[in-house]
């Protein structure tokens, strides 16, 4: 597809190879675009965001990242020229063949980082998530501790308590009980927990 001014084996060979690679930027350009989208629903806490297309796009960068290892190392034995097969004049596009390939492996290198990035972010949104969970558990057994304890105490029937037989007794505990529920909602809204 390509036609050069001065053909040569060489430029041939650098032409097949870029040829494997030549879309390989623009799709980890769209790896990427995807992986910002995740984040941004990540980190507005919308519904509905799973790792299971981040291990995906995972997985293919590490497919990526191999290929282009090995296709460095087939540019490594041929910028080599251990039998002179090839003219010194042309094995700049080797050269050039290797650094396009380590600039696109250090790019999927550090889509792969991203990945891993965005793996713990959404598990850090998941412990916060867990965190305000129990907190609310715990703010409603805190308060709801004393009203088990006065439950239990006027749930013994002893037959001589005094607040039984006074007639403002049920009164009082309902008092008391509003007063317990309050105070402990002042409490946490003052300490910020609800």
């Amino acid at each position: 597809t390509k036609k050069g001014r001065m053909p040569s084996l060489e430029r041939f060979i650098y032409d097949f190879l870029d040829q494997i690679t030549k879309d390989d930027l623009r799709i980890m350009e769209k790896y990427e675009c995807e992986l910002d989208d995740i984040e941004t629903k990540i980190l507005n806490e919308e519904e509905g965001v799973s790792l299971g297309r981040v291990n995906d796009i995972r997985s293919d960068i590490r497919y990526l990242r191999i290929h282009y290892e090995q296709l460095m190392d087939l540019g490594q034995e041929l910028e080599e020229n251990e039998n002179n097969f090839f003219k010194q004049e042309n094995l700049r596009y080797f050269r050039l063949f290797l650094d396009r390939m380590a600039r696109l492996h250090d790019t999927s290198t550090s889509l792969r980082d991203y990945t891993m990035q965005l793996r713990d972010l959404y598990k850090a949104h998941l412990d916060i998530k867990q965190n305000r969970i129990m907190t609310v558990l715990t703010v409603v057994t805190t308060i709801f501790l004393p009203l088990t304890l006065i439950a239990g105490w006027y749930g013994m029937n002893f037959r001589y308590m005094p607040e039984l037989e006074w007639k403002w007794g049920y009164p009082v505990v309902i008092a008391v009980c509003v007063a317990i529920v309050g105070l402990s909602l002042l409490f946490f809204k003052k300490k910020k927990w609800l």
